[in-house]
């Protein structure tokens, strides 16, 4: 009999990701629900057919951690107490993350790691009836199937390695108690998430196409393209793994250099379905009428004559509409708002005068195609890897070849290292709207920018922590505990 993952076991218990595909141990032979569920090659690909949507839920569901991130980040305002946003968005931060089970948004940070955990377990069974001797047609399909396990383990452990502190690396190999001790820290856990990328890379050697349905893609995708989008995956991941400055100047710009370029060339772009399943949720609070609004700090960032920061002052001046902006898009992809509907009560910190519609058409009915991954991003990641690695010039190129110009209508940004990570910032913001979770947040953690006091990354959830038999949950947060390691000690204002 193998062994069983202990951690899996105990941390998913509670959840009902025990049965069926979201089966979370490593799979015995013996078993018997492992061996109803993966007894034919069919059933196998089936199931990993849907390992990347459950990893996309936990990206984009309001129910995860987009929301509250993008608060944090200064990215985007908002006063309502849904998914964490206000609490994240205190000034000053003197609200730690609530990691008490009782906490009302705990299910939020343990959403988002319970679906990342559970396409590890998916992935991890599916590998595991492979190496047994399972044959999708014949074996015809069965280098398909593991490259996407693979990616599937390199996207998750990528995502909790970005957004956690620490924890427990398992696969279908590899086994950890479930104890708080066998956390591994999140550079080990974006070392494994890039391993298992690496595999997913040698893996994919064109022979194969990517079922649409597979990525929620208006289109199927060719193993080359695959390939691409598998590098683009690894280059976000330790692109945008720093908490600070001196963590930024530690990074393998190089490698970071070698994945962009191998990355994507195109918009990876989901075909929202009007349903639950390929819906960019969290996006759609982050922008609909009454919900989310563009931070005044991204506002200024486009008009300059327009204030950074609304006062927390009832006799603050509703700005007024200018008539044009440095940027372009605050005209285009953006909506003037002549009065804010946030309670003044809980801080008028949080009032602003514009909110984001440029993908108003879409969430109309959650129906048509929305970027995850722009290949504007991948250029941005491309060009800040030769910024780093001394190709000033190269990276100015590629800014000014990109959304900067054909679409800000700015002008073109010189091949001075300050000038080119502004821009970078500066795209990142205003370009990458509601693309991929997090990204701003990361942005601004990398820089030293997120306000003091502001959690650096997330602790394990304190329900998960609770069923390690943890009595104390430890978190992060607060000015008086700003350290910059866990808790940004600096920031924009």
């Amino acid at each position: 009999m193998k062994k069983i993952n202990k951690f899996l076991l105990i941390a998913f218990a509670a959840s009902g990701l025990l049965f069926g595909c979201k089966k979370m141990d490593v799979p015995n032979e013996n078993n018997p629900d492992f061996l109803k569920v993966f007894n034919s090659g069919a059933d196998v690909e089936s199931v990993a057919s849907g390992l990347y949507n459950t990893v996309f839920t936990g990206e984009h569901s309001a129910s995860g951690v987009e929301c509250m991130l993008a608060t944090a980040a200064d990215h985007v305002t908002c006063s309502w107490g849904n998914f964490g946003m206000r609490d994240m968005s205190f000034e000053p931060r003197d609200n730690a993350w609530n990691n008490a089970p009782t906490y009302a948004n705990a299910s939020n940070l343990k959403f988002s790691y319970d679906k990342w955990y559970s396409a590890v377990g998916t992935a991890s069974d599916v590998l595991k009836a492979l190496d047994g001797g399972i044959q999708i047609d014949g074996g015809a399909g069965n280098a398909r199937a593991k490259a996407f396990a693979k990616f599937a383990l390199g996207i998750a452990y990528g995502n909790m390695a970005l957004v956690f502190d620490k924890v427990h690396i398992v696969d279908e190999t590899k086994t950890v108690e479930p104890t708080l001790a066998a956390a591994s820290p999140y550079k080990e856990v974006a070392d494994a998430a890039i391993a298992y990328l690496d595999e997913a890379i040698a893996l994919t050697d064109g022979s194969f196409t990517i079922p649409a349905s597979w990525l929620g893609l208006p289109g199927d995708l060719n193993g080359a393209d695959f390939k691409k989008l598998i590098n683009t995956s690894a280059a976000r991941i330790l692109a945008y793994l720093p908490r600070n400055k001196t963590e930024l100047a530690a990074v393998d710009w190089p490698k970071v250099k070698t994945y962009a370029d191998n990355g994507i060339t195109f918009d990876w772009t989901i075909q929202m379905d009007g349903t639950s399943k390929w819906y960019m949720e969290a996006g759609d609070y982050l922008t609909y009428p009454g919900w989310g609004r563009t931070d005044m700090r991204v506002v200024h960032m486009m008009e300059p004559s327009l204030p950074e920061h609304w006062d927390d002052s009832p006799s603050f001046p509703h700005p007024a509409e200018p008539a044009t902006a440095l940027d372009a898009r605050l005209k285009t992809d953006f909506e003037y708002m002549g009065s804010n509907d946030f309670l003044a009560a809980r801080g008028y910190y949080h009032f602003t005068c514009y909110r984001n519609s440029r993908y108003d058409d879409v969430y109309t009915n959650a129906v048509g195609p929305k970027p995850t991954i722009m290949k504007t991003e991948n250029d941005l990641l491309r060009a800040e890897a030769r910024a780093y690695t001394n190709d000033l010039q190269g990276a100015a190129d590629i800014i000014n070849a990109g959304t900067r110009v054909t679409r800000g209508n700015m002008a073109p940004v010189a091949a001075n290292l300050t000038a080119i990570v502004d821009a970078l910032h500066h795209e990142r913001h205003v370009e990458l709207y509601t693309t991929g979770c997090g990204i701003q947040f990361f942005e601004m953690r990398k820089l030293d920018l997120l306000q003091k006091g502001t959690p650096l990354h997330l602790p394990i959830p304190g329900p998960t922590l609770q069923l390690f038999g943890e009595t104390e949950f430890y978190t992060f947060g607060t000015t008086a505990k700003a350290d910059g390691i866990g808790t940004s000690n600096k920031g924009w204002r």
